[in-house]
């Protein structure tokens, strides 16, 4: 029986536009491991290098850099070619010190910006809570990470990220600037006006004031940028 689930690569033309790539240049793509972030909504490392930012011209040449330890991912040597880069994730050079953070364009795909500040910093949205061992809360945040937290902090909260742990949390509430991560607004910024709870038949949604106007997202859709 074939095992299509275990494949390192995946067919350009039936792969997810999120990497923006292009599909012809050959017949597969790296697979980006699992775990970090959805396949439709992750790009492999090596991708980054070679295919995005052209600092390699081969998958070979990406493993000698990455085995020189001359790429961090949120302020950690990467060791995996295949590791899954996403949403609110920081790629740094060793070789010319350059950071990159990955955000989102106006069709939800990928978008690389030259990161500014301290790569070790970020902000990101908590989409899950739980308690853990010793009564630790813990949060699940949007790039597949746990982080220790307080119990004060709510899921739709972000939390910015620093070399310690949670450095300050931005709360989901009216007036709080956000950024839409997801949907026809993708890409889009503007301050919250109001914040609908959701029920058993409909999804908690917010009000948004952007530059365009106002308009209305499910709540899962945005990530809190500021207060």
């Amino acid at each position: 029986m074939a095992r299509h689930g275990n494949s390192r690569h995946l067919n350009r033309l039936a792969s997810s536009t999120y990497p923006r790539v292009s599909k012809k240049i050959s017949k597969y793509i790296a697979k980006p491991a699992a775990g970090r972030h959805a396949l439709g909504r992750s790009i492999a490392l090596v991708v980054l290098v070679r295919d995005k930012l052209g600092l390699a011209a081969t998958a070979g040449e990406v493993r000698k850099i990455i085995n020189a330890g001359g790429v961090q991912v949120n302020g950690r040597l990467a060791v995996d070619d295949r590791y899954p880069l996403g949403f609110g994730d920081v790629v740094t050079f060793a070789g010319s010190k350059e950071s990159y953070s990955i955000g989102i364009d106006k069709a939800g795909n990928i978008k690389l910006d030259k990161a500014s500040g301290r790569a070790g910093s970020r902000t990101l949205k908590v989409v899950g809570k739980y308690v853990g061992r010793g009564n630790k809360v813990m949060l699940r945040l949007y790039d597949g990470s746990t982080v220790k937290g307080e119990a004060a902090t709510k899921v739709n909260d972000s939390v910015v990220l620093n070399e310690k742990g949670i450095g300050s949390v931005l709360k989901f509430e009216k007036g709080a600037r956000c950024l839409v991560i997801a949907g026809t607004h993708a890409s889009e910024r503007g301050v919250i006006k109001e914040v609908k709870q959701g029920n058993a038949t409909s999804l908690a949604s917010v009000k948004i004031e952007g530059e365009g106007g106002a308009f209305e997202t499910p709540a899962e859709n945005i990530m809190v940028i500021g207060a």
